[in-house]
């Protein structure tokens, strides 16, 4: 078990930066040894994946079989190494992905590049060639630490779900409230159904509520506000009607808000308009963890044992 409280007694999370990768790996907990290009490749592999799953402002994951394609397609180059030539295109945005439709130049150069590198270094090695691996294990690690801070598309996601959830927090209470409501009832025979009764009890309670309703109107910016005419805006009762549509998914950002709602739909199905929830994978199936801790350290010996430790909120309290 790790300490985690310094002399201080200041939580050993606080010294941790945020945007950190999750894992971190130890090879010497015996002393000097060698290690194998092939485990330096496996462990990249699952420290590129880790920060795919981490990455809440944007899905990457489809880079991983991008790069696959690309190495199983060697062509002539003009110049430079195969592997080089590509990574030469990429640098100077000669290659962008065709999934990135932005005007802005494209900020997951490196993030492609190591997946080229890792998936090329493991074909290297398996064909016995080790020795040409170690420099693109070493740039493929080097360019995964260009895309492994918190970026500012990561950070700007991050303050609008804060925001958000502060701004809806008093009208998020009422849904529920609402929606107990609505199921002891048991009036509505669909989610969509009950989505319209729970709008319909706010109305009905306006009085009541309005206090909180003109907070909450209050705090959305007019931008945001929408119009259901040229010259007319939503009023707070569509606005919510709308959010609903978000937080009755399972994907939605309110898990108590999709649990609830999830009692109204009897086959489990998803609204036709809404999209399918998809957890971000790859080709590669590295395995996610998902019990709870904010610091993994893995630790080879000479025999082969594995040491897993990690820090959880729970043990850090």
């Amino acid at each position: 078990m790790v300490d985690t409280k310094s002399k201080e007694g200041i939580s050993f999370q606080d010294s941790l930066t945020s945007g950190e990768p999750l894992t971190h790996f130890f090879y010497e907990w015996q002393g000097e040894r060698a290690v194998e290009p092939l485990l330096l490749i496996e462990n990249g592999v699952t420290l590129w994946h880790e920060h795919i799953y981490t990455d809440e402002a944007y899905d990457n994951s489809y880079l991983w079989d991008l790069a696959k394609e690309i190495v199983e397609d060697h062509g002539d180059t003009p110049m430079y190494s195969w592997a080089e030539w590509v990574r030469y295109q990429i640098t100077t945005g000669a290659f962008i992905p065709a999934q990135w439709d932005s005007r802005k130049a494209y900020p997951y150069k490196g993030l492609l590049i190591s997946a080229i590198y890792f998936q090329e270094a493991r074909r290297l090695c398996a064909q016995g060639n080790p020795e040409r691996a170690w420099h693109l294990i070493a740039l493929a690690y080097y360019h995964l630490g260009l895309n492994t801070g918190l970026s500012t598309r990561q950070n700007t996601s991050r303050a609008a779900k804060v925001m958000h959830a502060a701004r809806t927090e008093k009208v998020r209470a009422l849904v529920l409230g609402a929606l107990d409501k609505v199921r002891r009832d048991g009036s509505a025979r669909s989610m969509e159904s009950a989505k319209d009764q729970v709008v319909e009890l706010m109305r009905e309670k306006h009085d009541q509520i309005k206090h909180w309703l003109n907070e909450f109107d209050t705090l959305v910016p007019e931008k945001t506000k929408g119009r259901t005419v040229a010259k007319q805006k939503n009023d707070v009762f569509v606005r919510i009607r709308n959010m609903l549509d978000n937080w009755s998914l399972p994907s939605g950002p309110y898990p108590d808000i999709a649990e609830a709602f999830s009692h109204f739909s009897k086959r489990k199905r998803t609204p036709p308009h809404a999209e399918a929830f998809n957890p971000r994978a790859t080709s590669e199936n590295v395995p996610i963890d998902e019990s709870d801790f904010y610091l993994r350290l893995i630790n080879f010996w000479d025999d082969g044992t594995v040491l897993t430790v990690k820090v959880s909120r729970n043990e850090d309290a």
